[in-house]
């Protein structure tokens, strides 16, 4: 049996679909089985696919109907006989060596739930943008500046400023462990990964490599491009809520991340973007946090006051 299941899903990304095919055949670590789920495309990605179906490796698998990836990730474990398993977007590329150094880490440390490397954002055709290290430099300069294996407990810390393996497809993951944590949240279009980290740190540790391995593609169809912000304000609530109830909030919690978050919140609410029952659940789960949600918001109020006099600008916690 294969030591690695890779499952791909594509909806409509026949531009990027060789590539990101290619630089998963090219690894290095070759012990590996992939499965690749076309998830009802329109475009030419089924034909793309067919090519590869020679390769005594590929498992392909075709759907008429477009569903969550999400769901499509989780039903492809039914066919996964992998220990190890990388969940890929068919967008992103990668490093010929991400599985091979990715092993090495789960392999050499049995408590590692998840290992994950650093990633380049890569534009359209390939073009490097940015480190991922800028998404989480700002919480500790030097954490990601070198490999590392720390327990999970203790890296919800950072969990709670923002998802800080910033690409699902830079992780490698036991799959015992992955599903004991629930799988991924097919309820979640935003932060199902973010929950789902949150979920293996309670029950296993942590490894993280510092080489740019993986490619995280941005581009206008992405999925976190939406402006859909009443959802992501309370899938990012649902995760804090989570570790809030299971592991210390770090310092200052309320001052660096809840109160900003309510400030977000009540911008967007008062813009009218987020129906009446996502507002109240929103104010259920922060009065949940912190019973005291009224004396926050109030304080919030009085500031945004404060601040429209002298002429500060607003921004969001992401």
């Amino acid at each position: 049996m294969p030591k690695i299941t890779i499952i791909l899903v594509n909806y409509n990304h026949s531009r990027y679909l060789d590539e990101r095919i290619q630089s998963l055949l090219n690894q290095t670590y070759r012990d590996f089985e992939l499965i690749v789920v076309e998830n009802g495309s329109t475009d030419s990605s089924a034909e793309i696919i067919r090519k590869y179906s020679e390769d005594p490796r590929i498992k392909p698998q075709f759907y008429s109907q477009n569903i969550s990836p999400y769901r499509r990730w989780n039903e492809a474990l039914d066919l996964a006989l992998g220990d190890y398993l990388h969940i890929v977007c068919a967008d992103d590329s990668c490093h010929p060596l991400l599985l091979e150094k990715l092993c090495k880490k789960l392999d050499n440390n049995p408590s590692v739930g998840l290992a994950y490397a650093q990633a380049w954002e890569i534009d359209d055709t390939g073009k490097r943008i940015r480190s991922f290290r800028e998404w989480t430099d700002y919480l500790n300069k030097n954490r990601w500046s070198e490999d590392f294996v720390d327990t999970g407990k203790n890296e919800c810390q950072y969990l709670f400023f923002t998802c800080t393996i910033t690409n699902i497809g830079a992780a490698l993951m036991r799959r015992d462990i992955f599903i004991k944590a629930g799988k991924l949240d097919e309820k979640m279009p935003f932060s199902a990964d973010w929950m789902l980290y949150a979920k293996m740190m309670m029950i296993s540790d942590i490894a993280y490599t510092s080489d740019h391995l993986n490619y995280h593609r941005s581009h206008s169809n992405s999925l976190r491009k939406s402006n859909d912000e009443g959802t992501f304000i309370e899938e990012r609530l649902q995760v804090l809520h989570y570790l809030f109830n299971r592991v210390e909030a770090p310092k200052h919690f309320l001052e660096k991340i809840y109160e900003p978050t309510i400030g977000w919140w009540m911008r967007v609410m008062l813009s009218g973007k987020i129906s009446l029952s996502r507002n109240r659940r929103i104010y259920r789960i922060l009065k949940d946090i912190e019973p005291n949600i009224n004396h926050q918001m109030i304080k919030y109020i009085l500031n945004v006051s404060r601040k429209k006099i002298v002429g500060v600008p607003q921004t969001e916690p992401y």
